[in-house]
């Protein structure tokens, strides 16, 4: 039997990360997302040269003493079907509640195009590892706290600055999980996100 493996496994692992098309069905309170045209788009960074355009002068913890922030509530609903949730346990997972209390993000800017995300319940920021783990970190002045967001068609993505040279985006895979930055792709429905209010309209 030399050569096989367990199928359950595999095929969990393949289903798991598999980009084929899948209608999801949209959430309520899905914020309007302003893209004037095609042409105006961003396009993901993935080389050490553009990455580096991005890095301002200053390092990140004066960076965020001098300026003043401009920050917005609001949940991230990943195209897999998931709500992105920062958990106080440094957890980052998908879920399905439109409205719970971890999936509740404050996005502010710290530089042009970067942002944080951090979870307003946990207090945590959204970071990612050497090794392309999506984590919850509680010191604000890391530089794996940084996402480079752009705007494509009609959806977000999140490009890991410190990683921006290996082209790691924050993703979320169709089981829910978090997906590792080397198994990301810009294109993949797991890397694109819609913004929702962050509390129930009405």
């Amino acid at each position: 039997m030399s050569g096989s493996c367990c199928m359950c496994c595999c095929r969990e692992e393949s289903s798991d990360d598999s980009e084929v098309d899948e209608e999801v069905a949209l959430p309520p309170g899905l914020l309007p997302v302003k893209n004037e045209a095609k042409v105006s788009e961003t396009m993901p960074i993935h080389t050490p040269t553009a990455s580096s355009e991005c890095l301002l002068e200053k390092p990140l913890r004066e960076r965020l003493r001098s300026i003043s922030q401009l920050s917005i509530r609001k949940q991230l609903f990943s195209m897999t079907g998931w709500n992105l949730s920062i958990h106080p346990d440094m957890n980052v997972k998908g879920t399905r509640e439109y409205y719970n209390l971890y999936a509740i993000l404050e996005v502010r800017a710290v530089g042009k195009g970067e942002v944080q995300v951090r979870g307003v319940d946990s207090g945590l920021f959204l970071a990612m590892t050497k090794k392309g783990k999506i984590y919850g970190e509680p010191d604000e002045n890391k530089e794996s706290t940084v996402w480079v967001e752009t705007l494509s068609g009609a959806f977000f993505n999140y490009l890991s600055r410190k990683y921006a040279h290996m082209g790691w985006y924050l993703g979320i895979k169709k089981s829910g999980k978090p997906k590792k930055g080397h198994k990301t792709e810009y294109g993949q429905r797991a890397v694109q996100f819609l913004p929702r209010h962050p509390y129930p309209l009405g």
